[in-house]
């Protein structure tokens, strides 16, 4: 149900997937009361609810791994503070390697990981088929696993997030888009809707895929650029071991995972989408499949049951934009998040409730500031 729309608030955060409901959830359990989360369809309609939702620690910075560190700790402890279960298994996550620019990478990065304390190593081609029977490594150079991650359903978070975050008070209102941002003087004054303004003095964009056409409306040109990821659903299948861990061919960019007793599996992204359409191309099927028995032989015989597609919002370098608008006083953006804001949601609706009430975090974001691609602080307009 969604609530009716105020005329003020305190803050309107736009957006009500992953990232905009864990800060509401957050901005909630800090006190804060005026609250507004505006939502363009219902909540968690967009990216989070067509996300695999894959939880790893496996990054290159140190405020993506505590992220991710912090965010395994919560669904660990999730039906305890949320009152509901949020599916979550920690069956491990397993890169396959066929290269050695990326194997070195990789080696890099774990070394990071591992002096942060998080349990990932770089294992032979033989230990990863013990791990994944199924799996086919004549060409693998080496795997990357992390046993402590693994997955959890994203839309029992999501709707998790925004009953607690309504509970303590915020509004959320669905169906319910953003037209423009009203600025006086350089600063935020209000959030126009088809149902009238609301005045504020601080709004989160946390719109996922369509981030940057909120951006354009305070006269911001973010380097956010949405793309189409499929995935498909088999039926019931024993061909392989279940659980089955999250596989991601690194070569290929194929993943797959366990599903009930399914096999969850998704060709990687497939092209731009600057038209925000996200309806399933069945012709991507036959990628699909050609990776899946590249990997895993054992898919050929499986049978695909369904099929949904979503938008990933990415950026140049692959990581997120946590940081406040240039130019544009009291606009905060949470955006950009690569298919990783659902796992990574805890900690940042932690981080931007502190930035927002006390006007600074514990957490250093230089790695997630706007200004690491120079070329794309405004548009042409100057504002």
């Amino acid at each position: 149900m969604s609530d009716s729309l105020p005329r003020t608030a305190g803050v309107v955060v736009i957006g009500a997937g992953a990232i905009g409901a864990s800060i509401a959830y957050q901005l909630g359990r800090r006190g804060a009361r005026d609250v507004v989360v505006l939502e363009r369809d219902t909540v968690g309609a967009g990216s989070t609810s067509k996300a695999a939702g894959g939880i790893r620690v496996q990054f290159s910075t140190r405020v993506e791994i505590e992220f991710s560190q912090r965010g395994i700790a919560f669904f660990k402890r999730f039906e305890d503070e949320m009152g509901v279960p949020c599916d979550f298994h920690q069956e491990g996550y397993l890169f396959v390697v066929t290269d050695e620019p990326t194997l070195a990478r990789f080696r890099a990065n774990v070394a990071l990981q591992r002096r942060l304390g998080a349990d990932v190593r770089v294992i032979a081609p033989d230990d990863a088929r013990a791990l994944v029977p199924s799996l086919n490594v004549d060409d693998a150079l080496a795997a990357v696993w992390g046993p402590t991650d693994g997955y959890a359903s994203p839309n029992d978070v999501v709707q998790a997030y925004a009953a607690r975050a309504r509970a303590l008070g915020v509004r959320i209102v669905e169906g319910t888009p953003v037209t423009g941002i009203r600025l006086e003087g350089g600063r935020v004054a209000a959030v126009e809707t088809p149902a009238g303004a609301i005045a504020t003095p601080l709004v989160v964009n946390a719109a996922g895929p369509w981030a940057p056409l909120v951006g354009r409306m305070a006269g911001l040109d973010l380097p956010v650029d949405p793309r189409r990821r499929h995935i498909f659903v088999t039926d019931a299948f024993d061909g392989v071991r279940h659980p089955l861990p999250l596989v991601t061919d690194c070569g290929s960019g194929f993943y797959c995972r366990s599903e009930q007793g399914a096999v969850l599996m998704s060709p990687g992204d497939i092209g731009s989408a600057t038209a925000y359409e996200a309806q399933v191309d069945w012709s991507v099927l036959e990628t699909a499949v050609e990776k899946a028995v590249r990997r895993i032989p054992a898919l050929e015989g499986a049978q695909v049951r369904h099929a949904w597609a979503g938008l990933r919002p990415l950026t140049p370098d692959g990581r997120a934009i946590l940081d406040w608008a240039p130019g544009v006083e009291g606009l905060f953006l949470a955006v950009g998040f690569c298919g990783h804001g659902f796992q990574h949601s805890p900690a940042v609706g932690e981080v931007v409730a502190s930035l927002l009430l006390d006007g600074r975090c514990a957490d250093d974001l230089s790695d997630l500031r706007l200004d690491r691609f120079p070329r794309l602080d405004t548009v042409a307009s100057g504002r």
